[in-house]
């Protein structure tokens, strides 16, 4: 059946459009079978341009040429004066003579040419060989920067000395410290010189290196206090013995930054910033309780304090009195009692008493017994004696002692004296005078001064006995004229009018060029018909009167003749010209509606006759969608096997 089918459907296809079944197809076969207007093919606008150009006169041709070249002109010049007068660029700033001697017989091997700056500061390259020429000069290792780190130990000759290989140890390190100074952001360069003494084992105190930091800052940047602990630790860490103490560093301008100058002499930063801290805000408080009373910008103060940042420390021992009528106690008692025997001289002086003792005697024998007392046996026997004793006392108490023993140590920062100085502007009165301006200031009476200085006193803690001052004036301000500067002569006004003077020179010959020449040619100018032919015919006339002025009457009156003919023939000519045109377009326009008519029909009648072989067939009409299905299928296919083949 579908093979029946398909003759039927080729015959009919050859008096009729190929038919899409489908919404998409049927919506895309109506605009496929309306009429399409004819395009015109216009020339291409350079083509246009050139066929005005070659109607202008010699004349216009020459201005449209000398506009063409201002411009140019012009364009140039702005071009130059915006750039500079070379195209150099800088390679390479503030190096010292070794590397830019190095860096120049380098351009000069590959071929690059280069200028100096005026002083020789810096090596300009083409702008466009800056960064090639840097990375080149890189891989050779340009520049070196002036220091010489630990590579310098790496070509060490055999049969070197110790000396020389202390002195390369030492310019390594130096070398090694001074990049690494430089690496700060705030460091342009850095010189080390280390000074180390010769070690030795026949001294017993050795004497301390020490190093020498000169450095040298990016424009605009400087190192704070910390920085420049920081570099004296770096120093003196890294050289044995060194220590930051030993460590001085100085600026390129000759300022010694470390050791610290201020401490050095008794003064320290902190100690003076914390001072002008407290005088600053000593002053604000003055001002902030006088403002309210005199008004803003009426009163000025400023405030002086003597500090005392010693630190005193004192041990005080002191022992309470024992004497009555203050009670004593007893801590130890030693009492020691001797008595010796002693005899007293007896006898005349002489030889007898000199003489040795005589034989001893027994107390029985002794005449009196028992009752008798002791004999001096030193004594003649003749002689009677007498005895006497010696007694030694020595008695030692003591007693508890009251002591206290106090330390005493002062505070850091002490207040000494505090002056304070207040000037105060005279104050306004309100009100305004007889001819209506406002009143002169006026100064304070005394009872307004004392509340014043009363509350200057308090804002500072004002203290007799310390030898505070505070002195208040009131005294008129000077008030200065405003001497801003003309706008015109402001700081980057004039190099911004030369830019915007620029921009208006090309704005301007832009406008000039476009407007005077290329718009007329492009796009010229279209004028009515009837106002150009009555143009036209006025020139005509009056060149007409010229002529026929100048002819006799009879000539002038054929000429006339003449004359009114041919315009009568024009105007016939015209208007039978209008009225075939008119055919001619109404013609056209029934053309149209009928080949409109006619395509409309023939749509018309090829969608029926599709929709009834669509009802009469639809396994035809199935066979066919699987038809192309399975074409699109195997192009897919082999789209998708190309593609894997090429992958």
């Amino acid at each position: 059946m579908s093979e029946e089918a398909k003759p039927g459907i080729q015959e009919s296809e050859k008096d009729a459009a190929v038919v899409s079944i489908g919404s998409k197809a049927a919506s895309a076969a109506i605009p496929a079978m309306a009429p399409s207007k004819g395009k015109v093919k216009l020339p291409s606008k350079l083509g246009e341009l050139q066929q005005r150009f070659g109607a202008l006169g010699l004349q216009q041709r020459l201005i449209v040429l000398a506009a063409l070249f201002l411009f140019i002109a012009v364009l140039v010049f702005v071009s130059i004066s915006g750039r500079s007068r070379d195209d150099y660029r800088v390679l390479f700033s503030s190096i010292n003579e070794r590397d830019g001697a190095a860096i120049v017989a380098a351009l000069q091997q590959m071929n690059v040419p280069y200028k100096f700056t005026e002083g020789g500061a810096a090596i300009l390259v083409p702008e466009s060989s800056v960064y090639e020429t840097r990375l080149r000069l890189a891989g050779q290792g340009l520049p070196k920067a002036g220091n010489v780190g630990f590579e310098l130990l790496e070509n060490q000759k055999m049969g070197t000395s110790q000396f020389v290989e202390q002195v390369n140890y030492q310019r390594g390190l130096e070398g090694e410290l001074a990049r690494s100074i430089s690496s700060l952001a705030q460091v342009k360069s850095a010189r080390v010189m280390l000074a180390i003494p010769k070690q030795t084992a026949f001294m017993r105190e050795q004497e301390k290196p020490t190093a020498s930091v000169v450095v040298t800052m990016h424009p605009g940047r400087f190192l704070d206090a910390q920085q420049v602990a920081a570099i004296t630790n770096l120093v003196g860490s890294s050289v044995p013995n060194l220590g930051p103490a030993n460590v001085t560093i100085v600026d390129a301008e000759g300022s010694l930054l470390a050791p610290n100058a201020q401490r050095l002499m008794g003064l320290d930063s902190n100690q003076l910033k914390y001072v002008a801290e407290l005088e600053g805000a000593l002053s604000k408080r003055v001002q902030a309780i006088l403002e309210p009373v005199t008004g803003k910008e009426n009163v000025r103060a400023q405030v002086t304090v003597d500090m005392d940042f010693g630190e005193l420390e004192r041990t005080e021992e002191t022992f309470g009195r024992n004497s009555p009528p203050n009670q004593s106690s007893i801590r130890s008692q030693q009492t020691n009692e001797a008595a010796t025997p002693g005899s007293a001289a007896a006898g005349v002086p002489g030889a007898l008493t000199n003489q040795p003792p005589g034989g001893g005697q027994a107390p029985i024998n002794a005449a009196g017994g028992a009752a008798a007392g002791p004999q001096n046996l030193n004594a003649p026997p003749s002689s009677s004696s007498s005895t006497a004793s010696n007694i030694k006392k020595d008695s030692t108490i003591n007693y508890e002692l009251d002591r206290a023993i106090q330390r005493i140590k002062s505070e850091k920062g002490q207040v000494r004296r505090v002056s304070a100085g207040v000037v105060v502007n005279y104050k306004q009165p309100t009100g305004v005078d007889k001819d209506g301006k406002p009143l002169k200031p006026v100064p304070y009476n005394a009872k307004e001064l004392d509340q014043i200085n009363n509350l200057a006193r308090d804002a500072v803690g004002f203290n007799e006995r310390r030898g505070d001052s505070v002195s208040v004036a009131n005294i008129p301000f000077k008030v200065e004229a405003d001497v801003e500067p003309p706008f015109y002569k402001q700081a980057g006004v004039i190099e911004l009018s030369k830019e915007f003077f620029k921009f208006a020179i090309i704005l301007g010959s832009l406008g000039i060029i476009f407007f005077g020449v290329v718009k007329p040619l492009l796009f010229p100018k279209k004028m009515d018909e009837a106002l150009e032919e009555q143009r036209i015919e006025e020139e005509f006339d009056e060149k007409m009167k010229a002529e026929m002025a100048q002819m006799d009457p009879k000539a002038r009156d054929k000429r006339r003749m003449e004359m009114e003919l041919l315009k009568e023939r024009q105007r016939i000519a015209e208007e039978e010209e209008r009225a075939r045109l008119e055919e001619e377009r109404a013609k056209l326009e029934e053309d149209r509606k009928r080949a409109d008519e006619e395509k409309k029909q023939e749509y018309d009648e090829l969608l029926k006759y599709a929709q009834e072989f669509v009802e009469e067939n639809p396994k035809v009409v199935s066979s066919i969608f699987k038809e192309w299905l399975a074409d699109d299928a195997e192009k897919t296919n082999t789209a998708n096997a190309a593609a894997a083949a090429a992958g």
